[in-house]
């Protein structure tokens, strides 16, 4: 039917306008009459478009786990790496410094330092601790027979090098082979963005302490802001070669505005705001410590604690190498001795409010997942505590040393000498600055415990005073460090030339053929160097015990302290009423005997003085 239709259309038409008209419609083809879709394609189409829409979404988030999962997986066989032979993942000759020690090291150092925070001395001896006479007598024989320095000189070996640390920070920044925690969702960017908001908050508000008639247009501006809305803060990992570059311009804008000196501190901190808030990204890691070692830097330390707040309990940033070394001289500058020995234990992993933010996991996790079971029981490099299994930090040279020197700026001798015989036997190569600083600052307070630590530790490790003997490359250094140990151990009673009784030696846990072992190493030491000298550097006794009772003096003072704070403590609302009120009425006798006996001491130097 169709190819008759066809022929009739082709046949030859007489011009006719209606034979014309019904030739063309035999031609064509008919057409069905568009009807309007039903309910049920309407829902398969949007069903199908939905789940295919659904179906690619999840292939990105896929995409973007995978991703995630091999850089971290990069990552951790960079660190295993590095802990495994000792090298780190970036070689250059300027932060050869900042590698990572050995594990075995770091174990040694996690486990020193555990042991030091756990058995620190109460808060109250720790901010006014016992120390020796002040006494121009005393100060004169330590100088003379001790030979200590003077005080200047040993405070300019404990300042941290600012320098140094910058150039750290810098290098860290444009360090393309470690991997930092970042936002990777919306809500983790809007969190972000509240934590750097309420940093910024925090900054304008404490600006607001310094003199109010300085002109600060930066800081009503950075105000005005804040005011206006949260900051459009963007994700990383759009651009990550982009965001890199404005960190570091970032950074490098911060670090100048700290340290200008053509700048009122208002119109700093409204800049650094500023700055801060049209970024286009938070501040991350690189920033803080930018930040927190210019404050430092300049003095002004308040806005510095702002930031290692923020770094602590808001944000979730991790840690570089130089973020605790920034955080630990921040505390040694602000004579913050409690925050210092909770960042000590932040790095060991026995805080449990916030660790060291490098990683933790929680208990449930393990018992559902039995693959991370071999993770959770690697007790060298983390440790449970609570319901939660905690990282340790890391530990670099330049770290170590800033905990020593906190250890000795808190006058806490004893704890730096059982550190500083972990770093020996370990094997961590301290500066020699930082050995010397630590011999200056235990014989100049003349601290009996840590003389009796050092020798006793030294007696029964010879490898560790081989290596602390083998320091520098010449005669004087070693000689110099031969006459300090003598020193120490002439303040705690075993340097006179008559043997040592056996009960010191035995309260002091050394056994006599070790300690004759050790005198024969320094002796053989000494006859190296310097033969003809070797009478010179005998103390006179007399005047060596006035120095020996000085010390002894000290440490009566500090158990004294110590039991005063015990009983204080036992009045706590811990123990029953009963208890604590004979504790009180024992208190109470104890300072009228006290009381008694001092006014008996005044009453007669009063005598004796009208005497005169």
């Amino acid at each position: 039917m169709q190819t008759i239709l066809s022929r009739a259309g082709q046949a030859p038409r007489g011009g006719c306008r209606a034979c014309s008209s019904a030739i063309n419609t035999l031609g064509k083809r008919p057409v069905p009459v568009r009807r309007k879709p039903t309910f049920a394609e309407l829902f398969t189409a949007c069903y199908s478009s939905m789940f295919a829409t659904a179906a690619l979404v999840d292939a990105v988030r896929k995409e973007d786990r995978r991703k995630e999962l091999d850089r971290q997986l990069d990552e951790v066989r960079k660190e295993i790496a590095d802990l495994q032979d000792g090298r780190q993942s970036h070689s250059s000759d300027d932060d050869s410094m900042y590698r990572w020690l050995g594990l075995g090291q770091m174990d040694e150092l996690w486990r020193s330092l555990k042991k030091i925070y756990i058995s620190r001395p109460y808060m109250k001896e720790i901010h006014q601790p016992a120390t020796i006479s002040n006494c121009d007598l005393i100060e004169a024989l330590k100088h003379e027979y001790y030979g200590c320095p003077s005080g200047p000189l040993r405070s300019a070996k404990r300042q941290l090098d600012y320098d140094l640390l910058e150039s750290a920070i810098m290098r860290e920044e444009v360090d393309t082979a470690r991997f930092y925690r970042e936002p990777r969702n919306q809500v983790q960017l809007l969190r972000e963005t509240m934590n750097a908001e309420a940093l910024v908050r925090k900054l304008l508000q404490r600006s607001k302490y310094y003199a109010k008639g300085e002109p600060a247009p930066s800081l009503e501006k950075a105000q005005t802001l804040l005011e206006e809305g949260s900051p459009d803060y963007t994700f990383r990992s759009i651009d990550a070669v982009r965001a890199q570059e404005n960190t570091i311009l970032l950074n490098k804008r911060l670090r100048a505005l700290v340290a200008a000196s053509n700048l009122n501190m208002k119109e700093k901190i409204g800049r650094i705001c500023y700055n801060l808030l049209i970024s286009s990204h938070p501040p991350d890691v690189h920033t803080y410590n930018t930040l927190i070692v210019a404050f430092n830097k300049s003095g002004h330390h308040s806005f510095a604690e702002a930031l290692v707040a923020s770094f602590f309990h808001e944000r979730l940033l991790q840690p570089t190498n130089s973020t605790f070394i920034a955080i630990l001289n921040h505390y040694r500058c602000t004579n913050n001795h409690g925050k210092f020995l909770r960042a000590l234990a932040c790095i060991t992993g026995i805080d449990n409010r916030t660790g060291a933010k490098i990683r933790r996991r929680h208990v449930s996790d393990i018992n559902r997942n039995p693959t991370l079971l071999p993770w959770a029981l690697d007790a060298k490099r983390r440790t449970l505590n609570g319901e939660w299994i905690w990282d340790h930090l890391p530990m670099t040279l330049p770290l170590v040393e800033e905990i020593f020197s906190g250890l000795l700026h808190f006058k806490l001798f004893d704890q730096a000498a059982t550190f500083f015989m972990s770093c020996m036997q370990c094997g961590v190569n301290l500066s020699l600055d930082s050995v010397k600083y630590f011999f200056d600052e235990c014989i100049d307070a003349l601290d009996w415990k840590a003389a009796a630590r050092l020798a006793a530790s030294l007696a029964r490790s010879q490898s560790a005073l081989q290596r602390l003997l083998s320091y520098g490359d010449g005669h004087e250094v070693t000689s110099y460090i031969v006459g300090r140990i003598r020193v120490l151990l002439d303040i705690c009673g075993l340097g006179g030339p008559d043997e040592p009784p056996k009960s010191l030696l035995a309260s002091l846990r050394i056994s006599g053929p070790a300690f004759t072992k050790f005198l024969n190493t320094l002796a053989e030491e000494e006859g190296l160097l310097q033969d003809a000298s070797t009478s010179s550097r005998k103390i006179d006794r007399c005047k060596s015990r006035v120095l020996q009772l000085e010390s002894i003096g000290k440490e009566y003072e500090f158990v004294r302290k110590t039991t005063l704070s015990i009983e204080s403590k036992l009045l706590y609302p811990d123990f029953s009423p009963a208890f604590r009120a004979s504790m009180a009425l024992y208190i109470g006798e104890t300072a009228t005997q006290r009381s008694e006996q001092l006014s008996r001491e005044l009453t007669h130097a009063a005598t004796a003085f009208g005497r005169r």
